[in-house]
């Protein structure tokens, strides 16, 4: 019986020669974020993938603050590239909170000499860096920006960046109110923050609650939950962007 078992093992070998290989998943490169919750649960954001950071915009949520610590880490050994789609990032609390500014590339969105809306600059300068390559980090902060222009993104969109980025040894972050990449996301987290809490005059560090809602191994709560709102954006989305559509700071 185990003179067969054996022969027919070598007939199969010999046709699939891989048959029989034990696939062992890679391990997965990634860059922290400098806060313990997250890095503890996923060690940071991935490289190779696309990552969500989720938070209400109605209060301090703490998504800003992990996208913060987020750039502060990376710049430690890469170029980053922050695409500003409401150009609401403070450099001068980022250089305070660790960015280190030489090494980050800041696109700002939304200023009134731009013609096209703020949503449409920041994913047309998100394809080009993505083209470009030379970034370890991408980040596109959506913060600020209507949920229902947001949600009118084509799951399609979302599905082209996640093919994109999986050539490049580099991490895109996209940080809004509400997770839209479903699926094509390799992360998903959604993260708020516990009320403050003073000592005498002092308030005390930030402390942030944070739900895995898609990682590794782990599928989605709500995997088509915004497919009903999927329009297409204006054409020419993904397209190349001339040198006036952005500001360089």
């Amino acid at each position: 019986m185990q003179l067969k078992a054996e022969v027919l093992r070598a007939q199969i070998e010999e046709k699939l020669p891989c048959a029989f290989t034990v696939y062992r998943r890679p391990e997965q490169s990634t860059i922290a974020t400098g806060i313990a919750q997250i890095d503890n649960e996923v060690q940071g954001v991935p490289l190779h993938a696309l990552t969500e950071i989720c938070g209400s915009d109605m209060a301090s949520s703490g998504k800003t603050s992990v996208l913060t610590s987020l750039l502060a880490q990376a710049t430690r050994e890469h170029f980053c590239a922050l695409v500003d789609a409401r150009d609401s990032f403070d450099p001068v609390s980022g250089h305070a909170a660790g960015i280190y500014l030489p090494r980050l590339l800041w696109v700002r969105c939304g200023t009134n000499r731009m013609k096209l809306p703020p949503l449409e600059q920041a994913f047309k300068v998100a394809d080009i860096l993505l083209q470009s390559g030379g970034f370890g980090l991408i980040a596109v902060n959506l913060s600020g920006i209507p949920e229902r222009v947001v949600r009118r993104i084509p799951l399609s969109t979302w599905f082209r960046f996640s093919r994109v980025i999986e050539k490049f040894s580099a991490a895109l972050v996209f940080v809004g109110e509400e997770p839209h990449a479903t699926s094509c996301a390799g992360l998903v987290l959604r993260v708020a923050s516990e009320p403050a809490v003073f000592s005498g005059n002092l308030m005390m560090p930030l402390k942030l609650k944070v739900e895995v809602v898609r990682g590794r191994g782990k599928r989605p709560a709500y995997p088509e939950r915004y497919a009903g709102y999927a329009k297409k954006l204006p054409e020419g989305v993904g397209a190349s962007l001339s040198a006036q559509s952005a500001q360089w700071a």
